[in-house]
């Protein structure tokens, strides 16, 4: 999709790997700037290439939206400098910062800025980061990846919903784990599509025809709360309803049974749900229970933090006890990430270091790493007495480790 996309818009094909210097192409991953997705797009950028962000979606994290936003960002500083080399360099530390270091020294080179240490450290390192990366792509054999296996792409069918409807039910229409559709659906921050407009929701491939036939069982306006049960040995309806907290008559009712019928092993029931009253296991925040603190940097605002983070405005100032939009003074914000409730789900949590600013968890019982000149993930796990795979794995999927980034140590033995 990637490759298709840059091509068409006229976009050298090599700048594929300028999302494997960004993110490791993970839509879910956040800087500690607060910049998401493969792309990593900062709020304000971000909506100037038509990607929005609210309390339902954020667009950054769609991999098709955003990379055809990217390509178009990439193309515009292309334009703007006449360079690829320097577009990637405006890519990273904005097309200001490169156009006063050409100005400074009368070179539009970016090797020749590089030579004359006027572009950030950061930005220096960037370009021959996505160079080497590259390179090795280009010559697995050489650099032992030659028997890597990629995986495969995921089909997926799409159906526009204009209504609000849980994953979970979604998941219960099609008989697949919501987690399965949290994953074709990284953009959305809730477990439910938005209420207020269009919203193309992506299903496991060839499930687009069971799912229009299950949903339309259900009143529109209760698809965030009813659910379907497949029934197993030995429930009943009185099982049921005390699973869901309903009644054994709603569910008859609305399964057209008799109170007291047999319930067929495999069948599956409408479970009506009165808003509200669904299974305490059933959690529906929006919002991670632990904070982030963000260094606050010049000009920043709280429009501007919650632009980054895709939280409202509001919640800045509620968690901060702020009363107007101003900051002034203020050293750190603390941000609660919004979140899917799903335990399982990949962990929005920083998995790059390219950007500067510093977000971490204000629970002191952390232990974290940062990362110094020829450490290696092995030699780190090794140090902290766990594995490399739990490194990975509490890093956000972490893709490449370079010197200074912060990493979140695992329990011990793990």
């Amino acid at each position: 999709m990637i490759e298709q996309t840059l091509k068409k818009e006229g976009v050298p094909q090599d700048l594929i790997y300028l999302a494997q210097a960004e993110s490791g192409f993970h839509p879910l991953a956040v800087s500690r700037a607060g910049a998401r997705g493969i792309w990593q797009f900062m709020g304000s950028r971000a909506k100037a290439y038509g990607l929005e962000h609210d309390r339902w979606v954020d667009e950054r994290e769609d991999p098709q939206k955003s990379t055809l936003a990217a390509a178009h960002h990439l193309k515009d500083l292309y334009n703007q400098f006449g360079d690829w080399y320097l577009a990637m360099a405006a890519y990273n530390s904005g097309p200001g910062t490169v156009q006063a270091a050409v100005k400074r020294t009368g070179y539009a080179d970016f090797w020749e800025l590089y030579r004359r240490n006027v572009l950030p450290k950061e930005t220096r390192n960037y370009v021959p980061i996505i160079l080497a990366v590259t390179i090795m792509a280009k010559n697995p054999e050489q650099y032992g990846l030659n028997e890597l296996v990629p995986d495969k792409p995921v089909p997926y069918d799409v159906v526009k919903v204009d209504y609000a409807v849980d994953l979970r039910l979604v998941a219960e229409c099609v008989d697949v784990p919501a987690s399965a559709l949290q994953d074709l659906n990284p953009s959305l921050l809730r477990w439910t599509t938005p209420q207020d407009h269009v919203f193309e929701l992506h299903l496991p491939d060839g499930t687009k025809d069971r799912y229009l036939s299950a949903i339309a069982a259900i009143p529109p306006d209760m698809r965030v709360w009813w659910r379907y049960h497949k029934v197993e040995s030995g429930d009943s309806l009185a099982s049921i309803a005390r699973t869901y907290r309903t009644s054994r008559q709603a569910i008859a009712q609305a399964n057209n049974l008799e109170a007291d019928q047999d319930l067929p092993a495999e069948s599956q029931l409408i479970i009506p749900i009165a808003p509200g009253k669904h299974a305490a296991n059933e959690d529906v925040g929006s919002y991670s229970r632990r904070a982030m603190a963000y260094r606050v940097h010049k000009g920043d605002t709280v429009q501007t933090v919650a632009d980054n983070f895709g939280v409202p405005p509001a919640m800045v100032r509620r968690w901060n006890h702020l009363k107007s939009d101003g900051i002034g003074g203020r050293r750190v914000l603390y941000v609660h990430m919004p979140v899917a409730p799903n335990p399982n789900r990949t962990s929005r949590v920083a998995s790059k270091s390219i950007h500067s600013n510093t977000l971490h968890a204000t629970n002191v019982k952390t232990v974290r790493h940062k990362v110094t000149a020829g450490e290696t993930l092995y030699s780190i796990a090794k140090s902290h007495n766990t594995t490399v795979a739990a490194l990975i794995h509490d890093n956000g999927n972490l893709a490449t480790l370079r010197p200074g980034m912060i990493l979140i140590i695992p329990p011990t033995g793990r």
